[in-house]
């Protein structure tokens, strides 16, 4: 009977010690998130925007913009609807250019979207 009563014991010890921690490492977890969201973002100016044409006139042969600071990778792309992103070279300074070398249709444009990333 004693031994039981100081198993008892025991298996509630652990039970007050092992509890607090689950509880505590639990609670610090933060909170979780996932998906996309809309903020604002600290980050370049875009400037300077020029589109060079293709020898078709209805295409666009590439853009070149110079941004406001450093960046180590920089991609674009013109159409919203578009999943695929031109990576672009940086050609002196702050300054950057993108070529398409099948050409993107001028009747496609509907925006410019840059995606820097620093160094």
């Amino acid at each position: 009977m004693k031994n039981l009563i100081k198993l008892f014991a025991f298996i509630a010890f652990l039970g007050l010690v092992i509890f607090p921690t689950y509880g505590f490492a639990s609670s610090n977890s933060g909170p979780k998130a996932s998906g996309e969201g809309v903020g604002a973002i600290s980050g370049w100016s875009v400037s300077e925007i020029k589109y060079q044409w293709s020898d078709d006139s209805s295409l666009i042969s590439g853009v070149s913009f110079d941004l406001d600071g450093a960046a180590g990778t920089v991609s674009v792309k013109l159409n919203s609807s578009s999943m695929a992103y031109t990576n672009c070279t940086n050609t002196n300074g702050y300054h950057w250019q993108c070529d398409f070398l099948a050409g993107i249709s001028l009747v496609s444009l509907d925006e410019l979207r840059v995606i820097a990333v620093g160094d």
